[in-house]
């Protein structure tokens, strides 16, 4: 009995999963924008094309045939052009099956959009989540919750962002980093877990003192060489929506390194209460030293990660080093730079708010 039962939560998420594919192909009636199935695929025409930089390019010409799934025009049947290239960087080819979304050009002509690709991402995002549920028990449901609200709380704040002026966005990014790192934590670790609050003040420290310094640095240098306006679809004043870029980095970052080092600083004061001032200092850095160049490491290679695609794109077409790295680089390695500082403070800050913590706990148990 206690093996079905260990079996029946896997049966109901494939379940679950595999049903959200079924519903998820068929919910075109859903959607506003004009969404049509693939049936037939014929490859037209096909050569070749090159730049001036020696870059070589397949090009590819299909007439698609479509059967229109929802709207007025639903169950009419037409056919349009998609062109694309070996990079497929723009465009892309499709297959029969494949469910697209449309536009109309005119009242005569339709163009492919994109792909519709919920049918993939909500199922895998489904069975990925209960993944976690199922192996995690109620750690697991804590976290999906509190994902769920950072998720709804990153909405609220842009759409607060959206309706008032320009210039309060890192104001707004800044409540809902203090807001998200409590609940986040609080809903993890328990709200009335001493250890949570000691976490949550030393990310509030260090993230702090990482950006305080940051300013500090681009005051003194009055920000030469920095070019906020480089950053990409900029709607808004550049600066403080770089500023509040950064501290949400920085707070993901400070927030791992702090659980960590923090969560091993009270395991071994639990195993050893007579611990002196000098030994949880002296923890405290190993600690954080051993997570500093691995997590510092990370950081970067997530940045690199993705510059990759811009990078080669401007390499290719001809530009150098220094222009490139200046074009898409040089804020992205700014902010990895900030984080690094705010991984550094982390250890300082987690081991004083430990001995505070201490010394406030041992004075309430001698008054007591």
């Amino acid at each position: 009995m206690g093996k079905y039962k260990r079996i029946l939560p896997w049966v109901i998420l494939v379940f679950i999963s595999l049903l959200s594919v079924i519903v998820l192909r068929h919910n075109a009636t859903m959607y506003n924008t004009p969404i049509g199935e693939v049936t037939h695929v014929q490859t037209s025409k096909t050569g070749r094309s090159s730049d001036q930089f020696g870059n070589n390019v397949k090009t590819t010409t299909q007439r698609v045939t479509v059967k229109l799934l929802n709207t007025t025009h639903k169950g009419q049947v037409l056919t349009i052009v998609n062109t694309y290239d070996s990079a497929m960087a723009i465009n892309q080819p499709v297959k029969p099956h494949n469910q697209i979304f449309l536009s109309r050009a005119d009242d005569a002509t339709w163009q492919f959009k994109t792909l519709k690709r919920d049918t993939v991402w909500v199922p895998v995002m489904i069975f990925v989540l209960g993944i976690l549920i199922i192996s995690m028990g109620r750690a697991g449901r804590l976290t999906v919750l509190s994902l769920g609200i950072n998720i709804l709380l990153f909405i609220v704040t842009v759409t607060l962002d959206l309706v008032t002026d320009n210039g309060n966005i890192f104001w707004l990014f800044l409540i809902f980093s203090v807001i998200a790192a409590a609940l986040t934590l609080g809903l993890v670790m328990g709200f009335k877990n001493r250890q949570m609050w000691v976490i949550f003040l030393t990310v509030l420290t260090a993230t702090a003192l990482a950006l305080l310094i940051s300013e500090i640095v681009f005051t003194v240098t009055k920000q030469n060489g920095l070019h906020f306006e480089l950053m990409s679809y900029i709607t808004q004043l550049p600066k403080p929506l770089f500023m509040a870029m950064t501290l949400v980095g920085v707070l993901g970052a400070v927030m791992d390194e702090a659980t960590d080092m923090i969560a091993t600083l009270f395991s071994v004061q639990k195993e050893r209460p007579d611990m002196t001032i000098r030994e949880i200092i002296a923890t405290g850095r190993h600690v954080g030293q051993e997570i500093f160049g691995a997590l510092s490491n990370t950081l970067f290679l997530i940045f690199m990660a993705e510059q990759i695609p811009m990078a080669i794109l401007y390499l290719r077409n001809g530009n150098n080093w220094g222009f490139t790295y200046m074009m898409n680089m040089s804020l992205g390695m700014i902010q990895t730079l900030i984080s690094a500082i705010g991984i550094v403070l982390t250890v300082p800050a987690g081991i004083i708010w430990v001995l505070i913590v201490r010394k406030w706990q041992r004075r309430k148990e001698a008054l007591s």
